[in-house]
């Protein structure tokens, strides 16, 4: 048995990197088709357009990874079973069922491979390619006073005034979680305010259930704190001075992403966004494994009805109805009408229910 293991996974594994290569290169070259006429209009030095695409090869790969393991499980069953391989297991008593599961550990492999790369990877060549786009590519001027965003704090600094937010909402011009320092002509802190939240209504901000500081000029208090329920103050600072641009969800890893979702549930801010994208991203890496078993039975069923062409097309057909209902049911999700684990899991239990229900009937 542990021979025929081998000789299964070596076929599995081969048709993976095959596809694999053919799949993110594919990705590849319509990327390119689609940004040429940017390089040319643009008139990009041919070095950044080289370290753009070479940045963003490793997202198309990670893209790629189940679309891949589905077509090298059907192309593996597919030839076994054109030359009779299959057969002649079956009448030494092992079933395609228990040819698959070496191949569930591979997909366990892969898994936890996209799981790392997504933590320790992704996340800064998708940042790197982003701001090469925006600043050499698209000649985007950046001002470093328009905010930072790190480990979910943003910090803005005036001539007046210096801004510490952990979190803002740019849609509804509130901040959260607001420290804010008053300066004097020197550069020395006069004043502070620690406030829940900040918003602005068009000319003044309004502070909400927070603290007020004075401090003297060589830096001691200068009298009691005094806390207030709300207090306006005619900053000049707008909000969209501010706010930083929040991080994209394919710009974080797994725990960063689990951290903000957390931080903004706490700070009471409704948006499931970054939760939903959570999910997503373990279930995409959870969906090598069930791809992986999706392919042996649906290649043995096609194989009876219409050869490896038919098989073929039917696993092109599952990859774009497993995208189209993933993003649907992603989009709900971030528009709060689903949980965020049903909107990221429902695809693959969907698609992992099928391959059992096919693996049954083949049995």
């Amino acid at each position: 048995m542990r021979l025929l293991s081998r000789y299964v996974c070596r076929h599995f594994l081969g048709y993976l990197c095959s596809g694999l290569a053919a799949c993110a290169g594919l990705l590849l070259l319509v990327d390119l088709f689609d940004r040429i006429d940017t390089f040319i209009g643009r008139q990009v030095l041919w070095i950044d357009a080289i370290y753009y695409l070479a940045l963003k090869l490793p997202w198309m790969v990670y893209q790629m990874m189940p679309a891949a393991c589905l077509l090298a499980s059907v192309v593996t069953f597919s030839t076994l079973n054109k030359h009779h391989e299959t057969i002649a297991a079956r009448a030494h008593g092992i079933s395609p069922v228990r040819l698959t599961r070496p191949l569930f550990v591979v997909g366990g492999v892969v898994c936890l491979l996209l799981l790392m790369a997504q933590e320790y990877l992704l996340p800064y060549t998708n940042q790197a390619y982003n701001l090469i786009w925006r600043t050499r590519i698209q000649r985007v001027k950046t001002d470093p006073r328009l905010g930072l965003f790190k480990k979910g704090q943003i910090w803005y600094r005036s001539d007046q005034h210096i801004w510490s937010a952990q979190t803002s909402v740019p849609l509804e011009q509130r901040l959260l979680g607001v420290t804010i320092y008053t300066l004097d002509a020197q550069g020395v802190i006069r004043e502070r305010y620690d406030a829940a939240e900040a918003r602005h209504d068009g000319q003044d901000w309004l502070l909400v259930q927070g603290v007020r500081r004075t401090f003297n000029a060589t830096g001691m208090f200068a009298g009691l704190p005094e806390t207030f329920a709300e207090h306006r103050v005619a900053f000049p600072e707008r909000p969209e001075e501010i706010s930083a641009l929040r991080k994209q969800p394919e710009e974080m890893g797994l725990r960063e992403t689990l951290a903000y979702a957390h931080d903004l549930r706490q700070q009471g801010v409704a948006d499931s966004f970054y939760l939903v994208e959570f999910h997503g991203k373990l279930a995409y890496a959870v969906l090598c494994i069930i791809m992986v078993g999706f392919g042996m039975p649906l290649a043995l069923h096609m194989n009876r009805n219409g050869g490896l062409t038919l098989a073929l097309s039917l696993t092109l057909f599952c990859g774009f109805a497993y995208v189209i209902l993933h993003n649907l049911l992603l989009a709900l999700g971030h528009n709060g009408r689903l949980p965020p684990v049903v909107a990221a899991w429902a695809a693959n239990g969907v698609f992992g229910c099928g391959g059992l229900y096919l693996a049954v009937r083949l049995q």
